[in-house]
């Protein structure tokens, strides 16, 4: 049976079927001997998948790990990096027996959670508007407060992407020009609560994800990572309607 290949190099863990493609398009993944394109379908008991020179088979997929990190801030989002600054990944790399990655972004200045995995389809059914998995932010910003801009946020600004909106704004606490706001939304637009709170004239000088779907940082200090219980994976699972094949799998690694 064919499978889009983004899917088959997720389901492997080899990456989430965003980052694959992007490993299609940079010419890193052949198929039966030739340069894979976007798009391209496999019968993994029929073709060949070459990465980074292995072949690659069903057979392969690794056991799903699932991490959380508290991001610090200048930590770059990324498994590697080129001008040589820290990761993410350096602070989980000694700790887990797979490669794993973060699903969504951070921000270079921003803090706060970060889920890693090896697990393709949960990564990339997390980070798809349609799932509307809820993120929770703690945000600092200076500027003029008003209800006005509240509500203009509420019901969504144009970016080059398209309209968004925040699903919940609430303030925390207020100082002069300097207010604290908990801002929840399930878009992954680039930097896209940077940019919507500047459509209302509102700098943000501190960025901090406190929730993603059902995990929180409570315990887990700046810098640490912890493994996933059991139990918050299966609920990740439930909010994008992978838990009952999961269950059914043989394969399954929770």
């Amino acid at each position: 049976m064919q499978i889009r290949l983004n899917k088959f190099l997720a389901d492997l863990g080899i990456a989430s079927r965003r980052k694959a493609d992007q490993l299609i398009d940079e010419g890193r993944v052949l198929l039966n001997q030739k340069k894979a394109k976007l798009g391209d379908k496999v019968d993994p008991e029929k073709d060949q998948v070459m990465f980074e020179g292995k072949k690659l088979t069903s057979d392969d997929r690794e056991d799903f790990e699932y991490w959380l990190l508290n991001k610090p801030r200048n930590v770059v989002s990324t498994v590697s990096d080129e001008a040589g600054r820290k990761t993410v990944f350096d602070y989980v790399k000694t700790k887990a027996k797979t490669r794993v990655y973060p699903v969504g972004r951070l921000d270079l200045e921003s803090e706060g959670l970060l889920l890693m995995t090896n697990d393709g389809e949960l990564a990339n059914r997390l980070t798809h508007p349609k799932y509307e998995v809820r993120k929770v932010y703690k945000v600092t910003v200076n500027g003029i407060f008003s209800e006005g801009k509240v509500e203009r946020l509420l019901r969504g600004v144009r970016l080059a992407e398209g309209k968004t909106s925040f699903d919940t704004l609430e303030l925390l606490e207020k100082e002069g020009r300097d207010f604290t706001l908990k801002i929840g939304i399930h878009q992954g637009v680039k930097r896209e609560i940077r940019r919507v709170c500047a459509k209302v004239g509102w700098e943000v000088t501190k960025l901090l994800r406190v929730k993603i779907g059902n995990l929180s940082m409570t315990g887990l200090i700046v810098g640490n990572v912890r493994k996933l219980t059991e139990e918050e994976v299966i609920d990740l699972k439930k909010l994008v309607g992978l838990y009952e094949n999961s269950a059914s799998s043989q394969n399954s690694n929770l």
